[in-house]
């Protein structure tokens, strides 16, 4: 065996053991409390209608599961979302998101930075009866 092909041939198999350890974990790790999740403990959020292709395939067994199927196709992808923030998924083989997401977090702490001087601005002239 060649030694790319070999070196090759190792990245494959410690991705499939890697995706088997997660696989596993997440078998083990994901509480038998969530099945039903989306009835037991609904979290309203603003919706966007879209459009969206999906494998038919899929959108038959979502909509086996009966009325909510597109809540649930939501969940699932929120969940996968939250995993991947939270570093328990990778997008792919080698992926950091962590400074990807500490971009954003920056982002967004300005933005709340920003909100918060002007109302403490606002407040400070109420204080002095200038509104």
């Amino acid at each position: 065996m060649r030694r790319k092909d070999a070196h090759t041939e190792m990245v494959h198999d410690l991705e499939r053991l890697q995706n088997g350890m997660t696989d596993e974990w997440l078998r083990e790790s994901l509480p038998e409390e969530w099945t039903g999740l989306d009835y037991l403990a609904p979290v309203p959020r603003p919706q966007t209608r879209i459009t969206l292709r999906l494998d038919g395939d899929m959108v038959k067994w979502f909509r086996r599961m009966g009325p909510g199927y597109q809540k649930r196709i939501n969940l699932v992808l929120r969940i996968y979302y939250q995993g991947l923030i939270s570093g328990q998924f990778k997008a792919y083989p080698n992926d950091d998101t962590v400074p990807r997401l500490r971009l954003a977090a920056l982002a967004e702490l300005k933005y709340v930075d920003k909100k918060m001087a002007g109302i403490v601005e606002k407040l400070n002239r109420i204080g002095r009866g200038e509104e």
